[in-house]
């Protein structure tokens, strides 16, 4: 990556963390460079500057919010630890991170409805290794010591964990209307997470 001065730096973060929310709100398609630079500000040069395009800046958007799950995943997930406290750590880390990145959730979705095709044309293409590779030694120690099944798939349980969590942020407007239950409500979420980490282990556990 190239090295800005400090004040280019934080121009450069302004541009992001615009682009950011205007591409979580309106997608790669509905957002325009042009919008990009009337709400932060600055000069149109600028985006091409530090960015050198507007799929680029959208590339980089989406890695700066998968980044920060990334962190988060590989400090919360402790290979050694008892499976009951994984999934229960996983799942409390997913619900407090897509509710406190509401960005991250529509820049999911937005990709998602575009087919994924953006991630498709990013130099550092996103994984989910790095999070698969811990649950895989979660999994494996588990069935070795008689507290996981044998025929649990790590992949499916990675899908299941991500799934169950990101529905009450995703649908959360349809689902609290649809069960008159408010899916914003802090206790209720409290109540959501509970169910979710007994639900998975009660799944997973021999």
């Amino acid at each position: 990556m190239k090295k800005f001065t400090e004040k280019g730096e934080l121009t450069r973060q302004r541009i992001l963390k615009t682009a950011i929310g205007l591409f979580a709100k309106k997608g790669f398609a509905g957002t325009s460079v042009d919008e990009i630079v009337d709400t932060t500000g600055i000069n149109k040069r600028m985006v091409y500057h530090y960015f050198g395009s507007k799929e680029l800046l959208y590339q980089e958007a989406l890695a700066t919010e998968y980044a920060k799950l990334e962190a988060l995943e590989l400090e919360t997930l402790h290979p050694d630890e008892p499976v009951e406290k994984v999934v229960s750590s996983i799942v409390s880390t997913y619900f407090s991170f897509l509710l406190d990145n509401p960005d991250f959730v529509m820049l999911l979705l937005q990709e998602n409805m575009n087919r994924g095709l953006n991630l498709d044309k990013m130099e550092m293409p996103l994984s989910k290794s790095p999070m698969l590779e811990l649950l895989i030694q979660v999994v494996k120690t588990g069935q070795k010591n008689g507290t996981v099944r044998k025929n649990i798939d790590p992949r499916f349980l990675l899908i299941s964990l991500i799934g169950n969590c990101m529905i009450y942020c995703s649908n959360r407007f349809t689902l609290s209307r649809a069960l008159a239950i408010d899916l914003g409500d802090k206790q209720v979420l409290k109540k959501a997470c509970d169910a979710v980490s007994e639900i998975l282990l009660h799944g997973i556990k021999a």
